[in-house]
């Protein structure tokens, strides 16, 4: 299994907050007292923000790694499992149909878990950085980047100083 893909962007679909509240209760049915926290992260959780049209998913737990039962459950259910697929500290889950969903298993309180969340929130109040940040986006995607990996490194200096700059301010 690859975690790189295709990548195309699109503009904010309000669907995804639905699609996010669908799968949250999903995945808590499922996972049950394992999650400590559940979170819709990335570009689709902001309001008017261009975003892949993948709804990511950060789910906290006590400690990993994650047993392989509830592994099992999330494959039952139509997610491949990538392992840490780069990122030491987070399990990563994809599924692709219906609809389009990454999950991210990590530490709840680690560095994973608070920057996720402090990117998000940051972004949702700051509406200039988020026009800003979509623009970036658009620029990767119209120099012919077309891949998870060279899309994510692209524009991983960017988010780096936006967590930089909301932590700065908290």
């Amino acid at each position: 299994m690859e975690i790189n893909e295709r990548v195309q962007i699109e503009e904010h679909n309000p669907e995804w907050f639905k699609q996010y509240e669908s799968e949250k209760k999903r995945l808590c049915e499922l996972l049950g007292e394992v999650i400590l926290g559940i979170e819709h992260i990335g570009s689709t959780s902001i309001l008017g923000m261009w975003a892949k049209p993948i709804v990511d998913i950060l789910i906290g737990v006590d400690s990993l790694p994650l047993e392989e039962f509830y592994i099992n459950k999330l494959i039952e259910i139509g997610y491949e499992y990538l392992g840490e697929a780069g990122v030491s500290g987070r399990l990563y889950f994809r599924k692709r149909a219906p609809h389009k969903y990454n999950v991210h298993v990590t530490k709840i309180g680690s560095d994973i878990w608070n920057n996720n969340i402090v990117l998000r929130d940051y972004l949702c109040d700051n509406r200039d950085e988020a026009l800003k940040y979509s623009a970036i986006k658009l620029k990767i995607i119209s120099e012919g980047t077309n891949s998870l990996l060279e899309y994510s490194k692209k524009k991983s200096e960017y988010i780096n100083e936006i967590i930089k700059k909301a932590n700065e301010k908290k």
